[in-house]
């Protein structure tokens, strides 16, 4: 992800800003624009200083503007929005907060919410500034960087940017634009921007109302069937992420030997693309159970915790289950237990890694553990072998079932295992199979890692 690309995710609109996300509901259906609801309806002084209400009537046209870069050129396309509330207008009863659904676009689902956390570094605010409306395409929108969060309001959260001069008339136009940052090659948006807090003597703070306000819109009962939720399409159906699966990165020279190891994988990870199970059913059934370290939800927006999961089943179709249907995940959760860890070597959260939630696991159960940072060397971790446990430990935190010790009961074995020991290591050995023996090839070498 660029900043060229993220900048395409902002739009005008409105004498205001909003942020292109791609909703649960998959690919053709339709796009969302998260935006501040003030810029269609609230109240404001009139020329005697009285508060009078205003809104948008239906079938008001409003133009809504967004970027195009290619081949180091921008381009402008303003696109025709009919205001329709209920039907393409959707807005928070509380907070300044609004969603419009518009015709899909494609290429915008590279963008996740994240829980507002301390540590806002990297965030900005992204909109399109009044004052920079007469310029060229591509250079009316920007960016200011935020140092810090301040406080938490009742519907908005409060943040210092960097520059402590910008007040109203450098702010005005951003209302709606993203509080953003790139992750890898994802867009994070933490919330959208709302206000200033004083229009002349603001020091650079804003007001922002978090991402949570746009969640209650999506589940507020008088928007039932019209909106779905803010999770990327991926969630919808392991569909969207069948070509990350087994990637099997290997040197030119080796392509040929591993070819028919990866088209075996990503036929029977289509048998689970095809099934009842999908990542925002097992998200529900599980939730923080998935994670080794609980608080880091985020990732859930993220594609890697449900490669790893189409991977995991897939190895779990090959060597136990044929077929498996969602019916089944309890159980198999009780057997098999996958977790996740966000940004972060394996190695180095041995202690988080035992004071995870095991409770249902019988001794002798294997974990299976996938990171965002795959292992450089050490895949596979033995019971009794990740601490000295001759000496005395803390056992207080564990999440397992009575009399059960993480460090002496459980064997833990990377993801990256199945790949890089099972298949990338021994390479030679894959050579001039059939199809029927590289399946065998394949329950022979992960069969031993379940038993």
């Amino acid at each position: 992800m660029t900043t060229e690309q993220l900048k395409t995710y902002i739009v005008s609109l409105n004498d205001g800003s909003g942020c292109l996300f791609q909703p649960m509901a998959g690919a053709d259906t339709y796009t969302y624009i998260l935006t501040a609801k003030h810029l269609f309806e609230g109240t404001k002084s009139d020329l005697n200083g009285n508060q009078v209400a205003y809104n948008t009537a239906d079938g008001h046209v409003i133009p809504i503007t967004r970027l195009v870069y290619q081949d180091g050129v921008w381009s402008e396309i303003v696109l025709n929005f009919v205001f329709k509330n209920g039907k393409n207008y959707f807005a928070s009863s509380n907070a300044d907060a609004a969603i419009l659904k518009i015709n899909f676009i494609p290429g915008f689902d590279e963008i996740f919410q994240s829980n507002i956390s301390v540590n806002a570094v990297g965030y900005g605010l992204y909109g399109y500034p009044q004052i920079l409306a007469q310029s060229k395409a591509g250079e009316k929108s920007t960016e200011y960087a935020i140092s810090r969060l301040i406080s938490a309001g009742v519907q908005n959260q409060r943040a210092q940017l960097v520059s402590t001069t910008l007040a109203h008339p450098q702010i005005q136009g951003m209302s709606g634009g993203g509080i953003v940052k790139i992750i890898d090659d994802h867009i994070s948006v933490i919330g959208i921007q709302s206000k200033v807090t004083h229009q002349m003597l603001a020091g650079g703070q804003i007001d922002f109302v978090p991402v949570h306000y746009f969640n209650l819109i999506v589940t507020d009962p008088t928007n039932q069937g019209k909106l779905s939720a803010l999770y990327p399409p991926f969630l919808h159906s392991f569909e969207f992420l069948r070509d990350d699966v087994f990637s099997l990165a290997v040197d030119v020279i080796d392509e040929e030997n591993i070819a028919g190891a990866r088209i075996i994988l990503r036929n029977k990870a289509e048998q689970i693309v095809k099934s009842d199970i999908t990542p925002q059913g097992i998200k529900e059934l599980f939730e923080a159970r998935l994670l080794i370290i609980e608080d880091e939800t985020s990732c859930f927006s993220h594609k890697d915790i449900w490669i790893a999961w189409l991977e995991f089943l897939t190895i779990l179709n090959i060597v136990k289950y044929d077929p498996i249907q969602k019916a089944m995940l309890s159980d198999i959760f009780n057997q098999y237990r996958l977790k996740y860890i966000d940004g972060q070597d394996w190695t180095e959260v041995r202690n988080e890694l035992v004071r995870s939630d095991y409770v249902g696991l019988k001794p002798d159960s294997t974990i299976f553990v996938s990171s965002k940072t795959p292992p450089k060397s050490t895949f596979y971790l033995k019971k009794g072998t990740m601490i000295d446990i001759a000496k005395p430990y803390d056992k207080r935190g564990f999440k397992t079932d009575n009399g059960i010790d993480p460090f002496t009961c459980f064997n833990f074995v990377h993801l990256e295992h199945f790949k890089e020991v099972c298949i990338i290591r021994k390479l030679d050995q894959y050579r001039n199979l059939n199809e029927q023996e590289l399946l065998e090839k394949l329950k022979s070498e992960y069969h031993e890692l379940f038993d």
